[in-house]
């Protein structure tokens, strides 16, 4: 065995779950669309000849990606939350949009969990939701306005919906919750460190109850374009959107960016138990690593030593584990050194693959929340997503087991979920279907 967790740690299960993603505005459209390998990866509406001539934009610039259409947050209040008041409808004025799809998914993860909040003690229910960029665009608006029709017509607003903790306020607000009430910013991998730290949260007795998760909504003109001019965004795929993500694939040649949120609601599990609810998974072991060796490339040592690190929290080895949901952005050296993490930790009883960031695209700080959420699925219904587009593996990811093209039915026990981020920061998580 790898190690035991301290024995006065309480039990953490999943009781609700919540997603907006290009796949859907609900988590069991999109659990659907994944199973059945669709790609939620299209042209992007906000990109118009206007903008090409403006701001001289090269031929190769990727006007693709996992865009979310047909959101409204005034109808999602309405059909999701009880007692609708004005201040709720504001929330659509004075949010941005990052902000309005942690609401959107946070109703769908409390609804799903059956919990009454207003039953519940308030002082003991909390919130971490994570964003990698924030209010980006927001601010990039505003910075437009401000430079174009002078201070009078940037909104006081401005900074409130900008800040990145302005997500896990409103759902505070929102739901009531008293408890802890933090955001997270570790780049990609801030929704999996929101969803730990959750888990510690709970484990230690500092609350019952926690939505936890990842809301991001990055694709602008500048966030885009900055990714492109580091080399990190596939190129070359603006008319075929769906062939683009291609985590370890020999022609892959970058993520593609989308947008969305992740939410899940995390109870105690004696709490759950005694209102009966239905339980997901249970959440079992959470590590943190820091690569300490480049702001973007990341290290093999520092993926590995950050799954060991969850697997002894987890009170698991290795050998124990039977899928893994990796963080396999579709980037040259990102893959390669995750694939060799894997193949280097699991030795010869390789887990199940698959890299769901080939069907979404990379949600930046919500992908660890929404892949979380994945993870939690395959081991309820006892099946693994697809890899779309790994029609040729690059053979510096070799020896592993993924699963291509279709679904895969299978009996799992236990489940991991990586993020890594920009400046070496890595987090797993480790879930077990639930056994009582």
């Amino acid at each position: 065995m790898a190690g035991k967790k301290p024995v006065d740690l309480r039990r953490v299960v999943v009781t609700g779950v919540g997603m907006v993603t290009s796949l859907g505005l609900d988590a069991p459209t999109i659990w659907s669309r994944i199973l059945a390998g669709e790609s939620g990866i299209t042209r992007l509406s906000s990109f118009t000849p206007e903008f090409f001539e403006t701001y001289k934009v090269p031929d190769d610039f990727p006007i693709i990606g996992g865009e979310v259409v047909g959101f409204d947050l005034k109808e999602i209040l309405h059909s999701r939350k009880k007692n609708v008041t004005k201040e709720d409808l504001k929330q659509v004025k004075y949010t941005d949009r990052f902000t309005q799809f942690a609401l959107a998914a946070s109703l769908e993860a409390i609804n799903d969990s059956g919990l009454d909040l207003e039953a519940e003690d308030p002082d003991r229910a909390g919130v971490i939701i994570a964003s990698g960029m924030g209010g980006v665009g927001s601010w990039e608006e505003s910075m437009l306005r401000l430079i174009r029709e002078g201070v009078r017509r940037v909104s006081p607003f401005l900074v409130p919906k900008m800040i990145p903790n302005l997500a896990a306020g409103n759902v505070s607000i929102t739901f009531k919750a008293k408890g802890p009430n933090i955001a997270l910013s570790t780049a990609c991998a801030a929704g999996s460190h929101a969803i730990g730290m959750a888990l510690r949260s709970i484990q230690l007795g500092e609350a019952d109850l926690m939505a936890a998760g990842g809301s991001e909504a990055a694709i602008t003109p500048l966030t885009i374009t900055g990714f492109y001019r580091m080399g990190a965004l596939a190129t070359g795929y603006n008319d075929q959107p769906a062939a683009a993500s291609r985590p370890f694939d020999a022609k892959r040649c970058g993520f593609v960016m989308a947008e969305g949120a992740g939410i899940l609601a995390l109870e105690e599990l004696e709490h759950a138990l005694a209102r009966g609810a239905r339980i997901y998974a249970e959440i079992i072991g959470f590590g943190m690593s820091g690569d300490a060796y480049h702001i973007t490339d990341p290290h093999v040592e520092g993926a590995k030593r950050c799954m060991l690190m969850a697997l002894k929290d987890a009170g698991i080895s290795p050998e124990e584990v039977d899928y893994v949901n990796p963080h396999a952005t579709a980037t040259s050296v990102g893959d390669k050194n995750e694939a060799r993490a894997i193949l280097e930790l699991f030795g010869s009883r390789q887990p199940l693959v698959s890299a769901t960031k080939s069907l979404t695209g990379h949600l930046l700080g919500a992908a660890g929340a929404v892949e979380a959420i994945f993870t939690v699925l395959s081991l309820k219904d006892g099946v693994v997503p697809p890899t779309i587009n790994l029609t040729e593996l690059d053979p510096e990811c070799a020896g592993l087991e993924y699963v291509m093209d279709q679904a895969r039915a299978a009996p799992l026990k236990y489940a991991v979920s990586n993020s890594f981020g920009f400046g070496g920061t890595n987090a797993t998580l480790v879930f077990k279907r639930f056994e009582e």
